[in-house]
């Protein structure tokens, strides 16, 4: 969760508020530097909640739409192909090698083929690199997949396994929320402004 207004996180705090104890979430900023630092508004834990699921159950109402747009990004990640490109640049290194090898007697050379072949080792390790983010992403994406395919119907109260399977980020504004889902969709909810008293 991050602070609309500064982009600091949110910190889930036990509030003790004139004597009522309770749990809510304040801008780290807010929090180590009090107004000055930031001016987010303090979310009580049951609002930030209600507006969690109430911004779920309204992406379960696009069912349909929300996993076809999870299958074509999926898709999509298939088609670049990192393993060509690492092939390639692999194939790249063993030239400027045999080059490196033939051009020995001449520094100068030698330096500028040395760090392009460093250039290109580090470009494929990159390239692998994002390969597993990929791979780690389209696992996430096909749990989400499997979620929306056997649940069939809306959440009736906040459960945190759903929100750590279907959100990435929330954002809070002084009027409203933005949820993020692993997806790409975003849903703006807004939130009731009471606290604890």
């Amino acid at each position: 969760m991050f602070c609309g207004g500064c982009g600091d996180i949110y910190r889930r705090i036990k509030w003790n508020n004139r004597g009522l104890k309770s749990t809510v979430w304040r801008c780290a900023c807010r929090v180590e530097h009090g107004k000055n630092g930031c001016n987010a508004r303090t979310l009580a834990e049951d609002v930030l909640q209600e507006a969690v699921w109430m911004a779920i159950n309204e992406t379960f109402q696009e069912k349909d739409e929300v996993l076809a747009i999870l299958r074509e990004n999926i898709q999509s990640t298939l088609e670049e192909d990192t393993e060509n490109r690492a092939e390639e640049i692999h194939g790249k290194i063993r030239s400027l090698q045999g080059k490196l090898l033939s051009q020995v007697n001449s520094q100068d050379s030698v330096d500028d083929v040395g760090n392009e072949i460093l250039r290109l080792r580090e470009e494929k390790e990159g390239l692998f690199q994002e390969k597993s983010a990929k791979e780690d992403w389209r696992k996430r994406m096909n749990e989400m997949i499997g979620f929306l395919e056997t649940s069939s119907c809306a959440l009736t109260e906040y459960e945190e396994k759903y929100v750590r399977i279907l959100v990435e980020r929330i954002t809070i504004f002084d009027d409203h929320l933005k949820v993020d889902f692993k997806s790409g969709i975003s849903v703006d909810i807004q939130a009731r402004k009471e606290l604890p008293q």
